[in-house]
């Protein structure tokens, strides 16, 4: 997997703290996190957006 900020290597990576089950990924180069919600957070984000510029 590439990281989206700089193009670097991303590493899987657990966060039990957060929960049991939690798997994300982390850039070995910058530090930049990305989990399942994170994800789901920005692809909404991206389509209220898209929304937004249409309605315009």
């Amino acid at each position: 997997m590439t990281c989206q900020k700089c193009k670097g290597l991303m590493i899987e990576e657990r966060q039990p703290e957060l929960s049991p089950d939690m798997v994300g990924h982390r850039c070995v180069n910058c530090g930049l996190f990305v989990d399942p919600l994170i994800q789901h957070n920005r692809k909404s984000h991206a389509r209220s957006r898209e929304a937004l510029v249409q309605a315009v």
